[in-house]
């Protein structure tokens, strides 16, 4: 190369860097509206993914990207899932099945039962 031809590729560079600047700033402009796109979507998705099951708790429901939001409500929606079954569990164990009705007790001896006829008579 020569003189020239370096002065003439070093100009057509000098022209063509603000240009290339330009489209950098335009991307950088553009990849940040979709970052914050993202994110903005990214939060419908975990407040739609809580109104689903008021149980889990928003602190139990993190993630930056929709994928880690999705996996962390799954494991909190099983974590619940687990403690209503315990605890359905341990309500059942604690009320017998087929609790006796409510009824008199019965006069045991012959006295009791005679007792027992006379004060019916009475009132």
């Amino acid at each position: 190369m020569n003189d020239d031809q370096v002065a003439a590729a070093a100009s057509s560079d000098a022209s063509v860097q603000p240009a290339a600047e330009a489209e950098v700033e335009q991307l950088r402009a553009a990849l940040a509206v979709q970052v914050e796109s993202n994110r903005l979507a990214v939060e419908r998705l975990r407040a739609a993914l809580l109104a689903t099951e008021p149980a889990v708790s928003a602190d139990m429901v993190t993630g930056a990207t929709a994928a880690e939001v999705e996996a962390s409500f799954a494991s909190a929606a099983d974590f619940v899932r687990r403690v209503r079954e315990q605890a359905l569990r341990d309500a059942a164990a604690a009320v017998p099945a087929g609790a006796p009705g409510r009824v008199a007790g019965q006069p045991g001896s012959a006295f009791e039962k005679i007792r027992s006829g006379l004060t019916g008579l009475e009132r």
